[in-house]
């Protein structure tokens, strides 16, 4: 396996030991159609760029490079841990500099990759051996970013990932065509939920733990989702989604897709093409949402 990074250090603690192939499936779901859909770029300068700014977030980790860490991650990074509070970059390079947080070696699975222009998300699975506060918590986990090009440089946005829990056969689950069914009807069930708007789908939907990181560096919550909803305050009138990605490593999935959307929010049109990930868990034999990450594409 390919040498390259792990993004997201808080992850470090939701690691599990066990090892195993990641699987991957492309697929495609299209709903409301006659909406103009943003499509990704395949160019391979592009793709081999973003994967260049995980190998060198990797290396920098494990050399401890603050600099060099400091210049992958936007000054506005941010993601949400795993007990629900914002991590930011200042407590990344923190962790780095006093020796708290130390990658010692890592691996990366399949990455998948898609440009729309100055926005990019990426996504796969990664293993390491990884110490922190003294204490060992190597593993394997899974991981999306949200990268953006500023000043002719991509830099790294917003973070999320998870914990691996390995069924009896993840691989033979990922590429079993029903499988794929079950999460195109998931997103197609998500997007039919909030147009209706109905409440009690959405309640299903969003693990109670849901959180995402507004464009202002605050915290949303799945309390917050559903109030919108149900106000009034948030209305999504119509959507088509894209080409969607997906990926299943035991109880965990990312999906990935763009997204044209009708949405009014306090009474104003802030209709638009987006592009985002979501990280899903299957908890009790049910899969949920726990993170999502987003962004306009211009």
């Amino acid at each position: 396996m390919k040498k390259s990074v792990f993004s997201q250090w808080f992850v470090a603690l939701l690691l599990c030991s066990t090892l195993g192939w990641w699987s991957s499936v492309s697929i495609w779901a299209a709903m409301d159609k006659g909406l103009n859909v943003p499509s990704p770029s395949n160019d391979p300068t592009a793709i081999a760029a973003i994967k260049q700014v995980g190998r060198d977030m990797g290396d920098a980790m494990v050399a401890r490079d603050i600099d060099k860490l400091n210049q992958i991650y936007a000054d506005d990074w941010a993601s949400v841990g795993n007990s629900g509070k914002i991590v930011t970059k200042d407590s990344v390079l923190e962790n780095f500099k006093s020796g708290k947080d130390k990658l010692v070696s890592y691996e990366l699975g399949p990455i998948d990759v898609q440009v729309f222009g100055n926005v990019a998300v990426a996504h796969g699975g990664v293993t390491e051996k990884r110490v922190r506060d003294g204490k060992d918590v190597s593993g394997e986990s899974v991981y999306m970013d949200l990268l953006k090009k500023r000043a002719g440089k991509w830099v790294v946005v917003r973070s999320a990932g998870a914990r691996v829990v390995l069924a009896d056969s993840p691989k033979a689950q990922s590429q079993d065509p029903k499988f794929v069914e079950i999460m195109k009807q998931f997103a197609q069930d998500t997007g039919n939920a909030m147009v209706a708007p109905d409440i009690d789908k959405l309640n299903q939907i969003y693990s109670d733990d849901w959180a995402a990181i507004g464009s202002s560096g605050k915290i949303f919550t799945k309390e917050m989702l559903l109030d919108d909803f149900k106000s009034g305050r948030h209305k999504l009138v119509s959507f088509e989604i894209g080409p969607m990605d997906v990926q299943v490593r035991g109880n965990v999935a990312v999906v990935q897709a763009s997204v044209n959307e009708k949405r009014i929010h306090d009474g104003k049109d802030i209709s638009g093409q987006f592009v985002f990930c979501d990280l899903l868990e299957n908890r009790t034999g049910k899969w949920v949402i726990v993170r999502t990450l987003g962004t306009r594409v211009n």
